[in-house]
Order: structure tokens, then sequence, then C-alpha cells
């Protein structure tokens, strides 16, 4: 077995030693021969160390290779993960881009955000002013449901202290000074900037007494970011345009030339109207509640960029509504003659059947009597003629644009009077009208009821004094109440009917209270008569 071994082992390199031997024939044999052997064990143990090398790259080069497909694959999919981010974020941009609705896209925006910061809530609000002039922000749209309708108190104007919340500052501007260097000259110049707060950070809200929170409070940061753009939807964003300015003649040039050598031009007629703008602001806000994290630069720059193009949208939209309203408001006042005469001639027919019905009353009728009948005729006919000009009231009602103050209180009365409940006409938490509730309430339902107007209702004492004060001063001729020519007179036959309907409320109250009382008179007569005949 040792035998064996020796042979497998040590047998190679003796013969391999004595073959050289013999080839060299050196003069020590024994010496040339211990080298031999010593240079063969290290050429022996050199090509096993080679091949063990290459065993071992080979086995990294496989590892690499896996590690490489590994990272390939990763970044694939990070690529695919990307392109899917940003096709989702372009659709997005798109529609807000292409919408005349942008709050119907708050939802997606918010989740977008909510998406891209890792958001435990993000939240829009918008600044409002209640009836009393106390500043408030409503929370309109949330990823978290329970936030939509929570308000944030602020003050009235002219008040510093009382405010909720650490959001308010982002709405207070300051103002910076900005060196300008001319390019040609190098002279400087200084001018003042407005600006405003580009964010509100709060690391830890556990940590900031001033924090209003809407649930529990837990460990994690806020910040608040603007959403300010440019709004002409509002009562007086129409105002006549300015004239367009006069063209200047080019100097040394022959008039002569120059008009045989110009090309014909079509001038499109100067615009009549122009916007009127007034800031709208609103903030979207968003925290890591329960993180216990701050929020990224990244992060923040993201929600920034995208409360920019909210606001951009916005913009843009009501833009796009107000010239669609000044198309119809112009189509509206080139009927406007049509509109006048068919209240006129309703009025008339109304007057007439009013007339006829009280001429068909007999004599034994009395005069309190004779006085509701008259009112209620008068009443029924300023139906009428509402309805004879709905379609004028309805077109009023599709106006993006708030009309003058006066319309809308007039259509207010008019909805009021009709039995529709305050808050389908209000904004809830801040107790004014909103036009967007109250055109939504101007159509043939609206018709049927104030044809079905239950006068006992109206005839209670001090139902009507709501009604009253919110027309107070208003007259059924009407005032200017908008660019809208025919709202003049649409608006004016609302007032008539509800003045109609007010004066049928007195007149029957009269007339019941008259009825009551010969009734009474006639009982106690009857008993005086009955106790007389024992």
């Amino acid at each position: 077995m040792d035998s064996e071994y020796l042979k497998s082992t040590v047998g190679p390199a003796l013969t391999a030693a004595m073959s050289a031997l013999v080839v060299e024939q050196p003069s020590d044999s024994v010496e040339y021969l211990g080298t031999y052997l010593l240079s063969y064990v290290k050429s022996k143990e050199m090509e096993a160390s080679k091949q063990e090398a290459e065993k071992r790259m080979a086995v990294l080069l496989e590892e690499a290779n896996a590690a490489n497909a590994a990272a390939e694959a990763e970044a694939a999919a990070a690529a695919a993960a990307q392109a899917e981010k940003d096709k989702e974020e372009e659709a997005l941009a798109n529609e807000l881009a292409t919408s005349t609705d942008t709050a119907s896209l708050y939802g997606k925006v918010l989740d977008l955000i909510k998406a891209r910061t890792n958001s435990s809530s993000v939240y829009l609000g918008r600044k409002e002013t209640t009836d009393a002039g106390v500043s408030q922000i409503q929370y309109l749209a949330s990823t978290q449901e329970d936030m939509v309708g929570k308000v944030l108190k602020g003050v009235a104007d002219g008040e510093e202290e009382g405010m909720e919340g650490v959001t308010w500052p982002i709405f207070t501007s300051s103002e910076v000074e900005e060196t300008l260097t001319d390019a040609e000259t190098g002279e400087e110049s200084t001018v003042t900037k407005t600006v405003f707060p580009e964010e509100i950070v709060v690391p830890n809200v556990c940590r900031d007494p001033a924090i209003k929170c809407f649930g529990l409070p837990k460990l994690g940061s806020y910040v608040a970011v603007p959403v300010r753009y440019s709004s002409c939807l509002h009562e007086n964003g129409i105002e006549d345009a300015p004239p367009p300015p006069e063209p200047v003649a080019a100097e040394d040039v022959d008039p002569e030339a120059a008009a045989a050598t110009a090309e014909p031009v079509v001038e499109e007629p100067p615009p009549k109207f122009s916007p009127v703008n007034v800031t709208s602001e609103f903030i979207i806000g968003f925290d890591s509640v329960g993180q216990g994290r701050e929020f990224t630069k990244e992060e923040k720059t993201f929600a920034k960029a995208w409360a920019s193009k909210l606001a951009e949208a916005s913009q843009a939209a009501e833009l796009k509504l107000w010239n669609e309203d000044i198309v119809a408001m112009e189509a509206a006042a080139a009927g406007e003659a049509d509109v006048v005469a068919a209240i006129a001639a309703a009025k008339e027919a109304a007057a007439a059947t009013a007339a006829a019905a009280l001429a068909e009353l007999g004599e034994e009728v009395t005069e309190d009597e004779k006085a509701y009948k008259d009112a209620e005729s008068k009443a029924t006919a300023a139906v009428e003629v509402v309805t004879a000009v709905k379609d004028s009231l309805f077109a009023i009602a599709k106006s993006n644009v708030v009309p003058k103050s006066e319309t809308v209180k007039a259509l207010t009365g008019l909805v009021m009077i009709a039995g529709c409940e305050k808050g389908e006409y209000t904004d809830m938490l801040t107790n004014k009208v909103e036009w967007g509730k109250l055109k939504g309430l101007i159509g043939d339902g609206l018709i049927e009821k104030l044809a079905a107007i239950d006068i006992t209702t109206w005839a209670a004492e001090g139902a009507l004094d709501g009604v009253k004060g919110v027309i107070e001063g208003l007259e059924d001729a009407g005032t200017p109440f908008s660019h809208i020519v025919p709202v003049v007179s649409v608006s004016g036959t609302a007032i008539s009917l509800i003045n109609a309907v007010a004066a049928k409320a007195e007149a029957y109250t009269v007339f019941e209270a008259k009825k009551e009382e010969a009734r009474v008179a006639a009982e106690e007569a009857a008993a005086a008569a009955a106790a007389g005949g024992e």
C-alpha cells in the first residue's frame, strides 16, 4: 500500500528527475537530483495554484455576471416603474391642462402627492371669509375623509391673535429688495418685490403646541405649500375693455410705398370686455404623522411643483369659463328686446286674467276677501311672468362668473320664497350664499315650486322677514345687476314675484283674521239669541 502511494506521489517526480539526469550528465548527480526535485515541486505547486486561481476566477466571474444580471433586472424594473409614474403624472397633467372643472381633480392630485411623498395624509384647504368677516381655511378635499369639512379658524381683519394652527403665515406677504444690473450699461437699480412664503414646515408636530391636530397627535412632520392664482369668476370679474392703443407710424417710411407693398390685413374687432382678477388662495398640507420622520427636500419639491400645476390649471380653467360667459353674454344682449317684450306681454296677459277673476266675484264678497283674491291673482300672475321668461332665468343660472350681488340677492329671494332650505344655497361654514349651489336650484323644479307656494307658510308672523331682508333696497324695475343686460329685467320679475307673494300673505292674514272675527261674532250672536228665547 505504501509502495503504491509512493509510486503515485513520488514516482512521477523521480522518473522525470532521472530522465533529466541521464540527458544532462551533471558532475554532481546528487546535487542535481535534489535541485531538480525542488524545482519540480515548486512547478507543480505553481501549476496547482494557477488552477485554483482559475477556478476562483471562474466562480467570481459567475457571481459578477449574476450580480450584473440582477442589477440590470433591478434597473429595468426601476425604469419601468419610473416610466409608469411618468405616464401617470403626464396623464394627470394633461387632465389638468384641458379640464374646466379642476375641483373634480383635487382627489387625483392629492393621491399623487401622497404616493410620491410617502405622506400619511394630504389635504387641500381654501382661504375664505365668513359673513362676519372672520377668515378661515376650509378643507375641501383630503386623502383622509374625516378632514373634509373641517376648518382652521382665523381672525377678523385688523386682528393678529387668535388664529388656529401654524398655517396662516403662508398667506402673509413681505417686501424684499432686489438689485438689478443693466446688461448694457452695467448700472444697478433696486426694486421692491412682494413675496410669500414657499412653505410652512413643522419638523415634529408633537413638539409644537400651536399645531392644530384633528386626530390623536403622533410623531411626524407637517408641511403646507401654497396654491395661489388669479381668479376672474367673481362678481366684479367683468369690466369694459380699454380702447386699443393707437398705431405708431414708423419713421422715414413713404406712406404711399408702404400702402402699395403692404399685404391686406383682416383686423379682428377689439374685445368689448376684459377680465378683472383677484387672488384665490388655497393650501396643500401633508403630514407624516405616525411615521416619526421629516420630509426630504425632494418630497417637498414634488409637492410644490404639483401645487403650482394645480394653480396654473385653475387659473387657465377660469379664464376659459370666463370667455364662454362673454360669448353667452353677448348673445343674451342681442336678445334683450325679445326678453323685454316677452315680459311685457306676460304681464299684460296676467293682468287681464287677474282682472277677469276679480270681476267674477259676487257682490256678497267682503272687501277683505276681495283684497285677498286680488292679491292672489297678482301673485299667480307674477309666477306666470317668471315662467314666461324661464329660459332667460335658466341662462343666467348657467353663468360661471358670479353675477352682481343685486342679482344674487334677487335669485336668493326667489329660491327662498319657493321654500328651499338655507343649506341648499349657502356655504354652511361661512354662512354666505354660494353661487355654485344657488345656480343649481334654478331650473324647472324651481318653477314648479313657485307655482305651488303654500301661502299659509308665509302668512305666519315673521315668516317673510328673512326674504324681505334679502331683497331690501331692490326694485321691481331692476338695477344694473351685471353686464348681462337681460338680467335686469329677469331679476325684476323675480323681485315682483316675491313682493306679490308677500302682499298675498298679508292680505291672506287680514282676510283670515276678519273671517275669524265674523265667526266668533256669529257664534256670540247665536248664543245670545238662544239665551233670549229661553
